[in-house]
């Protein structure tokens, strides 16, 4: 019986009835240690009628080996694993050390889990119960939390349970169940339950020092001998003043068990030391220590181990911290040595090098080079926090410090993919007195880019880079040219000109290669130098597209620079391959990156949906793998998409949450928010906002750039026309330099808003011309804003029937696109000029979410479930409960009813 948490049981109770109904759900338990979190899951266990119960508890020697709990959650279900598509099979078999292949993305074995636990969830509902997940290890942590947060249609429940003095599970916006000590009734409830034999006044005692932890309430009574019972002694022997509960339960453990003899002590610690948890290598490494299988005997009769056949497990996790923590130092050393020692199975080399490794007790090349072997192994099956350690602790048990310096800098650069940010650089700072050439300095230079970037700090980042790229220069043109390219990127994320700068002098000293000469002319446009020819950017982009399939940077960097020239057919295409190759090879840590590229591309191009698409599974997956720097920049495109349909209320709230961003994600909430308010005719508030994009002094030139129609627009409305000056003088030059129609366009309906009222018809004219005659496929969002000022100015001039006709075009193509705003706008200039207009009833297909729509389309081109899945990293439960919403939004019955639709407008 669970006193005291009947609250807690019902939010249980509606767990496991959603996951019954086909509704997934996720729970992270957490509270203080012994406050009953695993008695919670064990009810949770014994409620789980009709389902199948997985469940592991994590233990803190195994949290250094990769994937160690996840293997033991899934060891049940691992002839399911083949039912897998085979890109996710092999995944998941490389990780458990079951397959040769390297694995490529770590959260594509989280990916493997969702959709494993989603089959196994079509048999019967699935319960998934994690103990002390604060010693998780880091590979089985992030797979895990991947698929807690991608489950939506699937018959899974997923609990963890964790200390609440722990980081584990902290930002994975997984819904938490804190649990709080148990009220006085149900703590004497309790305590009558376990003690009812206990003296009043003891009693209270023990009420009082339990502070309502149940496992003090337990444990505590136990430790009292029958005079201290009875009441007829003095002070508790436990009291430990201003120390929690879960320290007096400790305490209380070592007295106990230092109230054994020797022998049976040092059958404690081998369990305490051991990993593995079979009983032959703990009595086979305990003889070594002096104990007898008899003194396991004695300790399983105490109540402290339960012993199996195969098995021996403590009672409670603190039991085993108190044996371990009570054991002097040099005990500890021979338990550690005594299990390397029986670890003799090739499958138990890397518990054997971590034993030896706890044996150390000065450097030991040996030893080391046994840990670089694990963290190679490691690093294979994408177990980057694991392998980090391994290289630290190799480190420090090498001789030579240039040795050591290299594998603190292996270290580091895990740390970064583990995101253990101010560890890497820890790790960094450690390794860079021993790094005494260029090469080994660079890697440190890198790794602390690298931290700086995923801080906010891009400005940081790319001065680090530069510096870096000046020393290795000397030895590595190559490197260095790398180092200056990645320093250009964090440049524009910054909108730093100092820096750009510096980026344009250091590749134009090493003069390296066509993409060096591409990239100094982009650091040259956000420098703030005037370029007339952008020839050197599309050198640059056909040596990248060259590049081999795998070499994402290079594939990614080509789209960047196709955007910088404007070039919205070749960014979408590469882009869109881009995105491609990560969904067929699983590659779901670059995907955002490639996503939010394809969402700015289809914005360049009036593709909103598509767009909207785009960034919205971008945003997911960047959240589920927390990517916190990419999410801050996918918010402000996602705001700029909101702003064009009119959602105020989703716009304002992502613009308030990039106001911490980095620059990129600072600028490009900026122009969100302007063009909201442009687009809701207040041109003073959209100069507000848009202004400080180009007179801020720094700036984010490339968005910049492209923002640049919305200032002019926003200075000319809001009486500010000398604000506008600088904007159209470099969108002008831009625009030449590029040499789009698009952009010709563009220039013209901007220099329409500041020429003198007798020259601006030209300028309109041009521009509506250049849509009109087809010039332009593809812009209607920009087409519709050439024929509103159009309009808007023949209005004024009183040319009321000529305006009508392009007033009423802007009101089609905005209403046609969902931009509910600029609808509003020319219908309100529409209805001044004499006529109304009507909104054309909306397609079945505008009322699809962005993801529905992904899913309609690729179940329309013939994709099953789990085909669609695979591409978007859904379970295939989750694709078909997208469906069945979508299908009477569309009004259709089945899947084959869809290829009768015009699906074109879908994203």
């Amino acid at each position: 019986m669970l006193y005291g948490r009947s609250g807690e049981q019902r939010e249980i109770s509606r767990l496991l009835d959603a996951a019954r109904s086909g509704r997934s759900g996720a729970l992270v338990v957490r509270g203080a240690a012994g406050i009953g979190k695993s008695v919670l899951l064990a009810h949770a266990a014994a409620e789980a009628s009709r389902m199948r119960v997985l469940q592991v508890r994590a233990v803190e020697s195994e949290s250094e080996l990769p994937f160690a709990a996840l293997q033991l959650l899934l060891r049940p279900v691992l002839d399911r694993v083949d039912r897998l598509p085979p890109t996710q099979a092999e995944a998941l078999r490389s990780a458990f050390g079951l397959g040769e292949a390297s694995v490529r993305d770590r959260f594509l074995i989280g990916f493997a889990v969702l959709t494993l636990l989603s089959d196994l969830g079509d048999d019967r509902p699935v319960l998934c119960l994690i103990d002390d997940a604060q010693w998780l290890d880091g590979a089985s942590t992030d797979a895990l939390t991947f698929a807690a947060r991608r489950l939506e249609a699937d018959a899974v429940a997923m609990i963890f349970a964790v200390r609440d003095d722990a980081p584990a599970l902290t930002g994975t916006d997984l819904p938490e169940l804190r649990l709080g000590r148990l009220t006085p009734e149900a703590a004497e409830d309790l305590l009558a339950q376990y003690a009812g034999d206990l003296d009043p006044q003891v009693r209270q005692r023990i009420l009082q020092e339990a502070a309502g932890n149940p496992l003090a309430l337990i444990e505590l009574p136990n430790m009292l001998t029958p005079d201290q019972r009875s009441g007829r002694l003095g002070p508790l022997a436990f009291a430990v003043d201003g120390a929690p509960p879960s320290s007096r339960v400790e305490e209380a453990f070592q007295r106990q068990i230092n109230g054994f003899p020797e022998a049976a002590r040092a059958m404690l610690l081998a369990a305490a030391a051991d990993d593995t948890g079979d009983v032959a290598v703990v009595l086979r490494a305990a003889e070594r220590l002096g104990a007898t299988p008899a003194d396991l005997e004695a300790v399983e009769r105490a109540g402290l181990l339960h012993v199996s056949t195969t098995t021996v497990a403590f009672r409670h996790p603190l039991i085993r911290a108190a044996a371990y923590q009570c054991a002097p130092y040099a005990r500890r050393v021979a338990a550690h040595r005594a299990i390397a020692g029986v670890l003799e199975r090739p499958e138990d080399a890397d518990r054997r090098a971590w034993h030896l490794a706890a044996a150390a007790t000065r450097p030991d090349d040996q030893v080391a080079d046994e840990l670089e072997i694990v963290a190679r192994r490691a690093q294979k099956r994408q177990g980057a926090a694991v392998a980090s350690a391994a290289y630290e602790r190799a480190a420090e048990l090498t001789s030579d410090p240039r040795r050591a310096a290299c594998r603190l800098s292996s270290a580091a650069e895990l740390a970064i993919q583990a995101g253990q940010f101010g560890r890497a650089t820890a790790l960094a700072d450690q390794a860079l007195p021993f790094a005494d050439d260029a090469r080994a300095r660079a890697r440190i230079d890198r790794v602390r880019a690298s931290v700086e970037f995923e801080r906010g700090s891009p400005g940081c980042a790319g001065r680090i880079m530069v510096e870096g790229a000046r020393r290795l220069g000397a030895v590595d043109a190559t490197g260095a040219a790398r180092m200056l390219h990645q320093a250009g990127r964090n440049a524009s994320f910054a909108g730093d000109a100092e820096l750009a700068s510096a980026v344009v002098d250091g590749l134009r000293e090493i003069g390296e290669d066509r993409v060096a000469r591409g990239m100094s002319t982009v650091a040259s446009v956000l420098a703030d130098e005037v370029v007339d020819d952008l020839g050197s950017v599309r050198d640059a982009v056909a040596s990248l597209r060259a590049a081999p399939d795998d070499d994402m940077d290079q594939r990614l960097l080509a789209v960047s620079l196709s955007l910088m020239m404007g070039d919205e057919v070749s960014a979408v295409e590469l882009a869109a391959a881009a995105v491609t190759h990560c969904r067929e090879h699983g590659l779901i840590g670059v995907l955002p990156q490639a996503l939010a590229l394809l969402a700015q591309s289809h914005m360049l191009r009036s593709r909103l949906d598509e767009a909207a698409s785009a960034a919205a599974e971008a945003l997911d997956v960047a959240r589920d793998i927390g990517q916190a720097h990419r999410v801050e920049y996918l918010g402000g495109v996602v705001a700029w998409l909101a702003a064009i349909k009119g959602d105020d209320e989703l716009c304002d709230r992502l613009v308030r949450g990039a106001e911490g961003a980095g620059e990129a994600g600072r600028v490009m909430a900026s122009w969100a928010s302007g063009l909201l308010h442009l687009g809701r005719r207040r041109p003073l508030p959209a100069f507000q906002r848009l202004g400080p994009i180009w007179n801020g002094g720094r700036r984010h030139q490339t968005v910049a750039l492209y923002a640049a129609p919305e200032v002019i627009e926003a200075a000319a409305r809001a009486g500010l026309p000398d604000y506008a000056e600088e904007p159209m003088y470099r969108l002008d030059r831009w625009a030449t330099a590029i040499g789009r129609p698009w952009s010709a366009a563009v220039v013209a309906r901007c220099r329409a808003l500041l020429v003198p009222d007798d020259e601006a018809e030209r300028y309109y004219a041009e521009a509506v011309r250049l849509y009109g005659h087809e010039v332009i496929p593809d812009q209607p969002f920009q087409h519709a804003r050439a024929e509103l000022l159009y309009g808007e100015w023949l209005r004024r001039k009183r040319r009321r029937a000529e305006a009508r006709e392009h007033l009423r075009a802007a009101f089609e193509m905005f209403d046609h696109l969902g931009a509910a705003p600029w609808a509003e706008r020319a219908r309100a200039e529409l209805r001044a000029s004499g006529e109304d207009a009507v909104s054309a009833t909306p397609g079945p297909a505008g009322l699809l979410s962005p993801q529905e729509s992904q899913v309609v389309r690729l179940a329309a081109a013939g994709l099953s479930n789990r085909e669609i899945g695979a591409q978007l990293f859904l379970s295939p439960r989750t694709v078909g409960n997208h469906l069945y919403r979508a299908f009477p939004k569309l009004g259709v019955g089945s899947r084959s009813e869809l290829s009768e639709l015009d699906l074109s407008t879908l994203g």
